[in-house]
């Protein structure tokens, strides 16, 4: 999916503190776009994403953030990433990668991941392919569709957020590792994909959530912590420079996307139970 980002250099003067904020939300962990529909995955009530309890779902907005449907797809566990390939969005939920039918809302596909209990995101390589994030496990994995399989790309400490671009992902840690989660001393790397090396970029550490990358700029949220601290940080592959977007401290920042067609920033507060959306332009 392209987007469009404005420069870094007008992006860093920008005061999320302009935002609008749209609240009644269970736990938002991520925000994701087709057209001008936003879609939220909510984990539930309780922050607990690795419960099945039946209480997540998805809501549906539109580009100015009106709920059009609060539980839009329902009965889920806990819901986070989430990937769309044509009219089909893929959640990762709890052990479960699920797709969904995004006009009939019917569930089209199934893909139980044994022994794990932290599928947290989800980046799309092709029509046929995506990568999946599972933090307890600290692995990534590559999913392939046709054949409903997966396996195993590299070991990776409490994989969170991805981005995949041109043969790599860019990849968050949550933390140090499944056992140290949210120790904020989570790194963001570059995995090379054909020799399966880590490339670490960042020389910042949080609780790394959400990625993505634009041109020579890779956005990450972090947590910092569980209070209202949470920003969205950048790293310049080219010039290595690192800084912060904004100044809003936001509470519990979670798996955000930018917009293509209105330059607007959809960050979920996930502790706040809140999604910011922030006018770029």
């Amino acid at each position: 999916m392209k987007r469009v980002f404005l420069s870094l250099s007008l992006l860093a003067t920008i005061s999320l503190a302009d935002s609008k904020v749209i609240e009644g939300f269970s736990s938002p962990e991520s925000v994701i776009i087709k057209d001008k529909n936003v879609y939220v995955s909510n984990v539930g009530v309780k922050l607990e994403p690795t419960t099945k309890d039946g209480d997540g779902f998805i809501s549906k907005l539109d580009e100015d953030g009106n709920i059009i449907e609060l539980k839009f797809i329902n009965g889920l566990d806990a819901p986070k990433g989430m990937g769309i390939i044509k009219n089909t969005l893929y959640i990762a939920d709890v052990d479960t990668l699920k797709a969904y039918n995004l006009t009939t809302k019917k569930e089209v596909f199934s893909l139980v991941f044994k022994g794990i209990k932290f599928l947290n995101d989800i980046t799309v390589k092709d029509d046929k392919t995506l990568f999946v994030s599972s933090s307890d496990a600290n692995a990534i994995y590559e999913v392939n569709l046709d054949k409903k399989d997966y396996t195993k790309v590299v070991d990776f400490n409490a994989a969170n957020g991805l981005h995949y671009e041109d043969g790599a992902l860019y990849a968050a840690e949550l933390g140090s590792s499944s056992e140290k989660m949210f120790d904020a001393k989570g790194k963001l790397y570059r995995i090379d994909l054909k020799n399966k090396s880590l490339n670490l970029l960042s020389s910042f550490e949080g609780i790394l959530d959400g990625v993505q990358k634009v041109g020579d700029k890779v956005y990450v949220s972090d947590w910092v912590n569980f209070k209202n601290s949470g920003v969205i940080r950048i790293y310049d592959t080219k010039t290595k420079k690192e800084s912060v977007l904004g100044t809003q401290l936001l509470h519990g920042a979670a798996d955000f996307i930018i917009d293509e067609k209105t330059n607007r920033l959809y960050i979920p507060q996930m502790i706040a139970g809140k999604v910011s959306i922030v006018d770029l332009k």
